[in-house]
């Protein structure tokens, strides 16, 4: 069975695979200097460089925002949550924070890159909103099941129809 995530997505670059990984030596911009040497020695600075200029598409497109963000090393989270700090969800529901950050990226990648970011979304919205929410899984959850739902809805005809109350309620 595929993850929520993954009937949400489309694959808007072609010819950039995103799930190919890069070499030891890794280059964190587009124009940039700054290297790290290992994928996975998280540098404060850099992370913060990098996810001001993915957050402004400085040298990216929005395709590209969820490719660092995505991955799976201690460098893409201290970015993603540095990233995720210029999005301010407070008093929001959590619907209308979701539709505010997914218009500044494209959610693109394999599921499981996409679930990284999506939990990462729900962190912040925990921290912006700790009272309207009883726990960080319970934003992701929920940021999941509202995923599948619009995919559901407004997504390409699937072969077993319209999900059920009855059918969601099993899941």
């Amino acid at each position: 069975m595929y993850c929520a995530v993954e009937w949400t997505c489309l694959y808007l670059v072609k010819g950039n695979p995103l799930n190919s990984e890069m070499d030891s030596t890794e280059q964190l911009a587009l124009g940039s200097t700054d290297t790290l040497s290992s994928g996975h020695n998280a540098d404060l600075e850099a992370a913060k460089r990098l996810a001001k200029r993915l957050y402004n598409l400085d040298g990216f497109k929005k395709a590209d925002v969820a490719r660092h963000l995505g991955k799976n090393n201690d460098f893409s989270k201290t970015v993603a949550g540095e990233y995720l700090k210029f999005f301010e969800f407070t008093g929001m529901t959590l619907d209308q924070a979701l539709r505010s950050f997914l218009k500044e990226l494209a959610l693109v990648g394999e599921t499981q890159e996409r679930e990284r970011i999506l939990a990462h979304f729900s962190q912040r919205f925990y921290e912006c909103n700790p009272k309207t929410i009883p726990s960080e899984d319970g934003a992701h959850t929920l940021a999941c099941a509202l995923m599948l739902l619009n995919t559901d809805l407004h997504g390409h005809s699937w072969a077993l129809g319209r999900w059920t109350l009855i059918y969601l309620v099993k899941i």
